[in-house]
């Protein structure tokens, strides 16, 4: 875990293949007497169809995929091939949901 108190972020990294855990990450900073005003991820992982919903499959772990606004690039087709995402997170729901910001494939 880094934390940088000028611009007041934590960058927090898991080990491949770990479940994201989005309330551990709320409640160790309300123990801390802080909040995430933002949680903002970037995974490796599929994109996936089912009837007109599109999940982003990483790992174990399964989100559901927020349409973007017009002006953000559209969603990623689903397919086998794996991507790289920068997401923003809305865990009020569950499964959580993701909104992302930015994709782009693996490179193999």
């Amino acid at each position: 875990m880094i934390v940088d108190q000028q611009s007041n972020i934590v960058f927090i990294t898991y080990k491949p293949k770990t479940h994201f855990e989005p309330a551990i990450l709320r409640d160790a900073a309300e123990e801390a007497g802080a909040a995430f005003l933002l949680i903002q991820i970037m995974a490796r992982g599929r994109v996936m169809e089912e009837g007109e919903k599109h999940f982003f499959i990483a790992g174990e772990d399964r989100f559901v995929l927020i349409e973007p606004p017009p002006s953000a690039p559209p969603l990623p087709a689903a397919s086998d091939k794996e991507l790289s995402v920068i997401a923003s997170v809305d865990d009020s729901a569950d499964p959580v949901r993701l909104k992302i910001v930015q994709s782009k494939p693996v490179e193999p």
